[in-house]
């Protein structure tokens, strides 16, 4: 299973964390199956993920999921196969993805030169505690969307 961590900012900026639990219920639970899909599954194409090809940018994806805003997170996928969340956002104009770029490209020359951390993402806290039996999330006794806690 591939694991999945986020950057966390050292210059205050809203991690994923933050940035996750601040969403309303429905979109928080469309982006946690998404993650369950990236933790289980070969990155998927659009509409779900898209890969920038500028050159730039060609080692960064878009993670994608709408409700009633548009969120994004960027991410890379590491040497090692896990995935790195770099900058979440909500979508409201073409710029705001240009920006989350540079952050990330930004945020990825910190992490090796130390000065911004990798995390692993706390799936269980994001789900709140909330689990069946077999570890996947429930609400009112009722298994959702094949997320699993880890």
């Amino acid at each position: 299973m591939t694991k999945l961590f986020y950057a966390q900012p050292e210059n205050g900026a809203p991690d994923l964390v933050s940035f996750i639990e601040a969403l309303d219920e429905k979109l928080l639970m469309k982006l946690l199956s998404q993650f369950y899909m990236l933790m289980t599954q070969p990155v998927p194409g659009e509409p779900t993920v898209k890969h920038f090809t500028i050159e730039k940018y060609s080692k960064l994806y878009e993670l994608r999921a709408r409700s009633q805003v548009m969120a994004r997170i960027v991410f890379t996928i590491r040497n090692d196969g896990s995935i790195l969340f770099l900058a979440p956002f909500i979508k409201r104009h073409t710029r705001n993805t240009m920006q989350a770029l540079d952050c990330s490209l930004k945020m990825l020359r910190q992490i090796h030169t130390g000065a911004c951390q990798a995390r692993e993402v706390p799936i269980g806290k994001l789900l709140g505690g909330v689990a069946g039996a077999d570890g996947r999330p429930c609400e009112n006794g009722l298994q959702q969307n094949n997320i699993m806690e880890v």
